[in-house]
């Protein structure tokens, strides 16, 4: 007799659905929270129906669903704050601009002047191009921790270091060396 065909997940799929989904547990986590080897974690999440068979494509299903909420959030969030900066460095601007120009006043204007560059997109991508495709919660992770890096020693107004040849592949954390400057 054929196996009846799932139509309904059970509820440790819910529950590992819904942890991906806060994504504040590693994958070996949170399969080991649920009862299940790493591995069939990662088979439920690439959709492979060969080996889970109907649960594996309604898993898969739900799990696009949530990266798509994500995708939404992230982007909403970082629309958000993108104008909240702009905002305030157009501000201090404005402030400066009253002020008689000085070398510290030079310095502050270039450093904003770097973080606008940085914040604004010199280049359109494609709508259906996501930079979080295809990301586990662990690399979004890594990528967000990169991209704070990336924008502390921007307004710190120092280089941003690059990762060693060899090593654990991740940027070092931002030196507090001199600034890219002249000084006076």
């Amino acid at each position: 007799m054929a196996k009846p065909v799932q139509t309904q997940l059970g509820p440790k799929y819910w529950k590992a659905l819904e942890l991906i989904e806060e994504g504040l547990l590693s994958i070996k986590e949170i399969a080991k929270l649920v009862g299940w080897s790493e591995w069939t974690l990662y088979e439920l999440m690439s959709g492979n129906t060969q080996k889970n068979g109907a649960t594996g494509e309604l898993f898969y299903t739900e799990l696009k669903k949530i990266h798509s909420r994500n995708v939404s959030k992230v982007k909403h969030l970082a629309k958000d704050n993108q104008k909240l900066s702009l905002i305030k460095l157009n501000e201090r601007l404005r402030e400066l601009k009253s002020k008689k120009p000085t070398e510290a006043i030079t310095k502050e204007v270039c450093k904003i002047m770097m973080s606008i560059g940085k914040i604004v997109p010199n280049v359109e991508i494609n709508q259906s191009y996501s930079f979080t495709k295809g990301m586990t919660p662990e690399e979004l992770i890594h990528e967000f921790n990169r991209l704070k890096s990336v924008a502390t020693s921007t307004l710190d107004g120092k280089g941003v270091p690059g990762s060693s040849k060899g090593g654990p592949g991740a940027l070092p954390a931002p030196s507090f060396g001199g600034s890219r400057l002249p000084e006076g």
